[in-house]
């Protein structure tokens, strides 16, 4: 890698480059424009007042199509200072104001200060204040190379003091993953990453980073609930390393193809609703890629927005009842899930009893009609217990043990029996292994009593 200082350059000079597409940005990294208008104007205040302007970092590469070469200069470090005066040369805002009506306060010594330039557009400077402007001098450290990773190593370290966030440095990482993030969750200034329309208008988030990591959030919770049976960590280490194991992904899978599929479905049931939260629409979207399966679309789809407003409902009446030490019908919905939205909430073990909960009440309210209407569990029903009791053997934990089953070794258990009228449902399912399954009329009666006198929910064993 080779550096070259210039120090001839003048911010007229990166206006004019810019202008004519000689400036670019190499999005494959940078995370695209983050400065608010007055944060632009300061900068360019910065520089009418005379003061040094930071280094700017690019890299020279040369394009050579159809016999003619072209040079030009990719932005490594100063992406957000070179839109905010080339924006201002366009015109796009004025600079801040320094009369008394003005809702911005300066520090107390500029505030007397001679600033002629103030509440104006570039077009309405005078020509000498233009020329100050265009002529500050400004020093470019000139990179060559072929190495594409000596760039993004440079891009990093000198993010010192605007630190990249880890969904910012995954985003640059190798890989068909990255690219379908980026492509589900959308970045500015790049066309073929568009963004879902379920992530750029329903989720609520506050940035494009969040909005990505949650896309990457909720398909390594949907793949390894479905791959595996179980939730997972969601922590920004845990991403890195899902990231890492699917290199090789194919955006043309079966698991691709189905979650933009519940996505679409999502994004046609809760278009032109309020925005929903992260962690409502990780579990939604969990319990629709059930529903979708093993529920007549019909008896669930139309009822999906008005559940999870009613469930949304509940956890604010929830919170505020125990806020206030205060008593609510709904208070299960904050000791079972709303205070796990904010304690240790991408911890496996904790979305898992989110998650639980979340279905178990969205199936009450949504009252979806079973593909096979036969005496057995749908998948989701089962999931949803298996979750719930926590993997352990209810058989054993009656009897003062605690023994996990494992997905392909469990059973449910119809807490009053089938034949005495008990109905196929959640409220009357019990986890237990296969072998403990209870039979005879003696243990199924004193399983029942065991049962119904528990004090507690199963997510607080």
């Amino acid at each position: 890698m080779k550096i070259k200082v210039d120090t001839e350059r003048t911010i007229g000079d990166l206006i004019d480059l810019k202008k004519v597409n000689m400036l670019q940005v190499d999005h494959e990294y940078q995370r695209g424009l983050r400065w608010t208008v007055l944060q632009k104007c300061m900068f360019v205040d910065s520089i009418l007042r005379g003061y040094s302007v930071p280094a700017f970092y690019f890299h020279q590469k040369k394009t050579t199509a159809a016999g003619e070469t072209n040079t030009f200069f990719y932005v490594v470090d100063g992406q957000q200072r070179i839109d905010a005066i080339h924006s201002y040369s366009e015109n796009a805002y004025p600079l801040l104001d320094f009369s008394e009506n003005s809702s911005f306060r300066f520090p107390n010594f500029l505030e007397n200060s001679n600033c002629p330039w103030g509440g104006k557009r570039f077009s309405e400077l005078d020509e000498e204040l233009q020329n100050r402007l265009k002529g500050q001098p400004v020093v470019i450290y000139q990179i060559t190379t072929d190495n594409e990773n000596e760039i993004r190593d440079l891009f990093i370290r000198l993010q010192g003091g605007t630190p990249l966030t880890p969904q910012d440095k995954r985003d640059s990482w190798p890989g068909n993953f990255t690219e379908f993030v980026l492509r589900a969750g959308g970045k500015s200034g790049v066309d073929r990453w568009f963004g879902l329309p379920l992530f750029k208008e329903v989720a609520k988030v506050s940035n494009e980073s969040r909005r990505r990591q949650l896309v990457a959030q909720i398909f390594m919770l949907f793949w390894t609930v479905n791959k595996e049976k179980r939730f997972c960590d969601i922590k920004s280490r845990n991403l890195d390393e899902f990231y890492h194991s699917q290199v090789g992904f194919d955006e043309s899978s079966n698991d691709a193809g189905k979650f933009e599929r519940i996505c679409a479905k999502l994004y046609d049931e809760l278009s032109g609703k309020p925005k929903v939260v992260g962690h409502h629409l990780i579990h939604l979207f969990l319990l629709v890629d059930a529903l979708m399966d093993q529920y007549v679309p019909t008896s669930w789809s139309s009822h999906l927005v008005g559940s999870l407003h009613e469930f949304a409902k509940r956890c604010k009446e929830a919170a505020s009842a125990s806020k206030n030490d205060e008593s609510t019908e709904y208070g299960k919905y904050h000791d079972r899930y709303g205070r796990w939205t904010h304690t240790q909430s991408d911890n496996a073990s904790t979305i898992q009893r989110r998650h639980a909960f979340f279905s178990e009440e969205m199936l009450k309210l949504i009252s979806p009609i079973k593909r096979d209407p036969k005496r057995s569990f749908t998948e989701l029903e089962r999931e949803t217990v298996f979750f719930r009791d926590m993997e352990l053997c209810q058989h054993c934990r009656m009897n003062g043990k605690e023994h996990k089953t494992r997905w392909d070794e469990c059973e449910l258990h119809h807490i009053v029996p089938h034949s005495e009228g008990g109905e196929t449902a959640i409220d009357n399912a019990a986890l237990v292994h296969r072998d403990c399954h209870p039979k005879a009329q003696s243990d199924v009666a004193q399983f029942r009593e065991w049962w119904s006198s528990r004090n507690k929910p199963m997510d607080d064993f």
